[in-house]
């Protein structure tokens, strides 16, 4: 591992993207609606390329990256990138509503409450000729179909610099465990500003907030890093790791749908129904441990060969 590399690579990172999540949340905090909201969604949009970007800083090697499509012996990870997410995010939400039934709502309570005062979700789906199933269904349909690849050049932002730098430098020093561990940390860590200062993911008003959220949270990205260093190992493209990394931010707000109000719901999205709360992550969880054994397996298997 080139530990000067590595250093000055997380320095700019982490600099830079806390530096806008720290501007971008207190400007939302001040201007909950309108153009708050635009900075926070701009900012956020932004901070995915720190990881380019300090890649770049860093020096390191984006020849090597992958940045040609690779289709040979690897097109069949495309459906599973762009399918799986949803799949995992059904299965998750479904846990979640069996264990706490109360929380299941058809009406789209969850999304009115999160619109102003004076405006009214099924009224503005009827003047558009659309009822409320219709619209779960189509915003559905969108998340595993171009969602998933629109996302994935905002997400190859962040994946160049997750996986096509930072894990195969750690990876040279450390082996497969401990980098899928501290690399899903240092992911982790790359969104605590805003879930401190703006609720990202989880809200503000759940069970041990800020710190429960945070570790959570890491739970997740140290589960997902490993799912998606897994597939750019198999397929050295940083594209299908992209992929998935666009459909998981596609598939799994649609599970927010089903929810009660914001005002009752809230308290409780460290457990979920999206996939990285602790009751309908369970899914998730188990698959990247599935994940990990089978690819230390072939390794080993490899490596005694």
């Amino acid at each position: 591992m080139n530990k000067k590399q590595v250093v000055k690579f997380l320095l700019f990172v982490f600099i830079t993207a806390y530096s806008i999540q720290i501007a971008v949340s207190l400007i939302a905090l001040k201007n909950p609606m309108g153009l708050g909201n635009m900075f926070f969604g701009a900012g956020l949009m932004v901070v995915m390329f720190t990881p380019f970007f300090g890649t770049l800083f860093a020096k390191g090697n984006l020849k090597g990256i992958g940045f040609k499509p690779k289709f040979k012996k690897a097109a069949f990870l495309i459906p599973v990138c762009m399918f799986a997410p949803a799949i995992i995010s059904i299965i998750g939400a479904a846990l979640f509503f069996l264990v706490f039934p109360d929380y299941l709502d058809l009406s789209g309570s969850y999304l009115q409450s999160s619109l102003p005062e004076g405006v009214n979700l099924l009224d503005i789906l009827e003047q558009n000729g659309l009822s409320y199933g219709i619209y779960v269904a189509i915003s559905f349909v969108s998340s595993i179909t171009y969602a998933p690849v629109i996302n994935m050049f905002l997400a190859i932002g962040e994946e160049v610099g997750w996986r096509g730098f930072l894990y195969p430098e750690l990876n040279k020093s450390m082996g497969k465990i401990p980098t899928w561990l501290l690399g899903g940390l240092i992911w982790g860590a790359f969104h605590f500003p805003v879930m401190i200062l703006a609720g990202y993911e989880y809200g503000t008003t759940y069970w041990g907030f800020p710190v429960v959220g945070m570790l959570v949270f890491s739970l997740f990205t140290v589960a997902l890093g490993l799912i998606s260093e897994v597939i750019y190992d198999k397929t050295k493209c940083i594209w299908y790791p992209s992929l998935l990394h666009g459909a998981v931010n596609a598939s799994n707000f649609v599970m927010l749908f089903f929810n009660i109000n914001k005002e009752n719901s809230d308290k409780m999205t460290i457990l979920g129904p999206c996939f990285n709360g602790l009751v309908a992550g369970v899914p998730l969880l188990l698959t990247a441990v599935i994940v990990g054994m089978v690819s230390l397996k072939k390794k080993k298997e490899i490596t005694e060969g």
